[in-house]
């Protein structure tokens, strides 16, 4: 067996664990001791066979942490650090994050925040404490500012009920 087809047999056991972007599968096979034209080599039959994609690979991704409510910052950090190209991490946001879902997700996730903030709780505290949460999630100032507005406008509505 050549050393290609080692590295090849060596990536199937790591992609059976999960999905890997080529710059997973790159670092894996080179930590392993691989050389460059193996790993390539191996790469190549792993994309023939559709078992690395990484343009597939950053549309699950994206759905994924759109699910669990991260903002386009977050996850295209988190997609960069996965290895995906730029361009790649780009386009997929464009495709896949419009302004809307981002600005109900930030809402979504403030309205949860605010939950479990004690009552009674000095308001400008809490909208702080709103803010630090909404920007760890990864959500721009922008979306931030919008999803507050819904938070009172929301607020307001109640209390006139």
């Amino acid at each position: 067996m050549s050393e290609a087809e080692r590295a090849y047999e060596r990536a199937l056991t790591f992609l059976e664990r999960r999905d890997r972007t080529e710059r997973e599968v790159i670092k894996k096979l080179t930590d392993v001791g691989f050389s460059e034209d193996s790993i390539e080599k191996a790469l190549e039959k792993l994309r023939e066979a559709g078992l690395v994609n990484d343009a597939d690979y950053a549309e699950r991704y994206l759905e994924s942490l759109k699910a669990k409510g991260r903002g386009r910052l977050r996850i295209s950090a988190e997609m960069r650090r996965k290895g995906l190209p730029e361009t790649l991490v780009r386009n997929t946001l464009e495709d896949g994050l419009t302004v809307d879902d981002e600005h109900e997700k930030a809402a979504s996730a403030a309205r949860k925040i605010m939950k479990e903030i004690p009552e009674g709780k000095d308001p400008r505290k809490a909208a702080a404490k709103i803010n630090r949460r909404l920007v760890s999630l990864g959500f721009t100032y922008e979306v931030i500012g919008e999803a507050m507005r819904r938070l009172r406008t929301e607020e307001e509505e109640e209390v006139e009920e």
